[in-house]
């Protein structure tokens, strides 16, 4: 498994469907006709990898909007992270600036 770091660049994998279900994200992957409910954090965080961004600035738009410490919001957003990757939601580019 790939390490992820805060400088590490965030983007979404292609093949998935989206639709606003009450307040969660619904998300279909139609090659693997797998579903996914995002709940409104994590739409938020789908969202802001709309264009590929770092973890770091990530955490530092959710700080924004939450009120949450640096170091929390870093710690969930990358284990967060893990999971998307793991299914293969998004990709990584460790060059990141």
């Amino acid at each position: 498994m790939e390490t992820i770091s805060p400088e590490t660049r965030i983007s979404r994998a292609g093949g998935f469907v989206t639709a606003p279900v009450n307040k969660e994200l619904m998300m279909l992957n139609v090659e693997q006709g797998a579903y996914y409910a995002m709940d409104p954090i994590a739409a938020d965080i789908w969202a802001l990898i709309e264009s590929p961004s770092t973890v770091s600035r990530i955490v530092t738009a959710l700080q924004v909007r939450y009120a949450v410490s640096h170091e929390q919001c870093q710690a969930d957003v990358l284990r967060f992270m893990a999971r998307l990757l793991e299914n293969g939601m998004i990709l990584l580019d460790h060059k990141a600036n």
